[in-house]
């Protein structure tokens, strides 16, 4: 299979996180960078639940339901 290159422009954060983790799997970062860029059609099917399921628990916060305490729009 023939390949063509393109250039693109990252932030130094996501460059990082790119570099961190071919250092990680011993791949490289063009190899992680091509499988999320082939694997995109794939995940724009999955649900919402699938796709973000592996944040839950991820976030530390009140076990209590939101609420807005503040009453800001009484009627006179």
């Amino acid at each position: 299979m023939s390949m063509k290159g393109i250039t693109i422009k990252l932030s130094e954060t996501t460059l990082r996180q790119l570099r961190r983790q071919a250092r990680e799997t011993g791949r490289s970062v063009a190899a992680l960078v091509r499988e999320r860029v082939e694997a995109s059609p794939d995940r724009a099917k999955e649900s919402v639940f699938a796709v973000t399921s592996e944040l839950a628990g991820s976030l530390a916060g009140s076990r209590r339901a939101a609420s807005n305490e503040r009453r800001r729009f009484r009627r006179s």
